[in-house]
């Protein structure tokens, strides 16, 4: 049986898409609309909902984890995700995450979603954050080699 996954767009807010529903954040690089679908705008970039977990209420702080992987590594990194401890969930103020696989070009996004700033920052101190990120830097990491340029982190608040 196979099936397709849930389709999201990430776009450039502007005028013409201020009649979508969707999370509208606002961010130092400007602000972009978040929408689990499919849209046919130019200046959009397209993705798959590989996992997703929870929710959006109508406010929230949002880390997009910007990863460029090789399409010769992507089995393996969605792998890595297939199998990761979910501890984040159980977080306070954890609201949701999605893991986007890109349909335009090589860049994941790992989108967290929080209540506020400090849940986040709460989270990074955490023990459940530092089990999750227990294999960086270790023999058990993925393999610098799919990367092919740094990763990159985009900060944003929404309104739902």
């Amino acid at each position: 049986m196979v099936f397709s996954l849930k389709k999201a767009s990430l776009i450039k807010a502007a005028d013409d898409t201020l009649h979508l529903a969707g999370l509208s954040l606002q961010g130092e690089a400007g602000n972009d609309l978040y929408v689990e679908r499919q849209i046919d705008q130019p200046n959009a970039k397209h993705y798959e909902i590989f996992s997703e977990t929870g929710s959006f209420k109508p406010e929230g702080y949002v880390v997009m984890n910007n990863i460029a992987v090789i399409e010769e590594g992507r089995e393996t990194f969605e792998e890595r995700f297939r199998n990761r401890a979910g501890l984040v969930e159980s977080e306070p103020g954890f609201q949701a995450i999605r893991i986007l696989r890109p349909l335009d070009d090589d860049t994941y996004v790992v989108m967290t979603v929080w209540d506020n700033e400090q849940s986040f920052k709460s989270w990074q101190t955490s023990k459940s954050y530092e089990n999750a990120h227990k294999k960086q830097g270790t023999g058990a990491a993925l393999a610098t080699s799919i990367f092919p340029r740094p990763s990159y982190v985009t900060i944003f608040n929404s309104k739902g």
